[in-house]
């Protein structure tokens, strides 16, 4: 895997990967380009930045996107994902900032016969996370799976739109909200088939796990139609772990606590499996057990 590192809006060209340019705040990606490795794409601005980045026509790639960050002030990140006419993206965003008050703004525009993968995995301090996904082209389409945990003081609000521009376009999401001790998840899930849009497909499911009494999960899923020849449909749940799958693990010889720790691994793991850069995978994995596996020790 080749990592492109970008500080303080720059990058060193001579380590950008062939078929790659960074100029002015926009990555570049070839088209007619087919990369067999993925490409980790690090922000190092430790406040404010923007990235566009922009896949080319009949391009198929890979791209892991890292925004971490120490500063507790004010965090503002604007970024844009355009992919090409048929191309092939798969896209993971992991957010680790401990701003007091972060901003995480993603528009992604998806063009003609083009298929969007985007995963997004959530486990920053206090956040505000945006993700509008925009079907421009006819047989579009687009998965997105985001995952937030919050513990202690944590408050994270992930709100995912996807809008309908297009014919014979498919959008589906998966949101899930994990919270434990005074941790907070707000998943807000949209989807929007505009006026004559026909034979669209809308799907949504939004699910929240609490594993204590002072947890706050909020999900909230919304489908907005102005077109009658399309299907849709969502559907949403909160609640603790199932009595009967922790009765089940135990049986096996499980503690309470290592059930519920396997249990929301496996909500993590379609997050976790992505993530081919193994010190992100492994902090990425230290993240999740201090907040969630090792506090569900009473």
């Amino acid at each position: 895997m080749e990592t492109i590192i970008i500080d303080n809006h720059k990058v060193s060209h001579n380590t950008l990967p062939q078929g790659i340019k960074y100029e002015d705040h926009t990555l570049s990606v070839d088209s007619k380009k087919v990369f067999k490795d993925p490409i980790k794409v690090v922000l190092k601005d430790d406040n404010n930045d923007r990235l566009h980045i922009i896949v080319g026509n009949s391009t198929e790639i890979k791209l892991i996107l890292e925004i971490q960050s120490q500063d507790l002030d004010k965090n503002t990140f604007d970024l844009k994902l355009s992919t090409g006419v048929n191309s092939q993206v798969k896209y993971l965003l992991v957010a680790d900032l401990k701003s007091k008050d972060a901003l995480l703004n993603h528009t992604f525009n998806v063009e003609r016969d083009s298929n969007l993968e985007l995963l997004g995995g959530f486990v920053s301090d206090v956040l505000t996370s945006k993700m509008l996904v925009n079907l421009v082209g006819e047989n579009a389409n687009v998965n997105v799976k985001a995952v937030a945990v919050s513990s202690d003081a944590h408050n994270q609000n992930v709100d995912v739109l996807i809008t309908h521009k297009a014919p014979n376009s498919f959008g589906d999401m998966t949101n899930i909200g994990i919270a434990t001790k005074q941790g907070k998840v707000k998943l807000n899930g949209v989807e929007k088939i505009e006026k004559g849009m026909k034979n669209a497909n809308a799907f949504q499911t939004l699910k929240g796990i609490i594993t204590s009494d002072d947890a706050v999960v909020e999900v909230n899923p919304i489908l907005l139609i102005d077109e009658y020849d399309v299907k849709a449909g969502h559907g949403a749940t909160i609640g603790k772990i199932e009595e009967e799958v922790l009765f089940y693990l135990r049986s096996r010889g499980l503690t309470k606590e290592a059930a519920e720790r396997l249990v929301i691994f496996g909500f993590l793991q379609p997050i976790i499996d992505e993530i081919t850069d193994e010190p992100l995978k492994e902090r990425f994995e230290s993240l999740v057990n201090e907040r969630i596996w090792l506090m569900l020790i009473k």
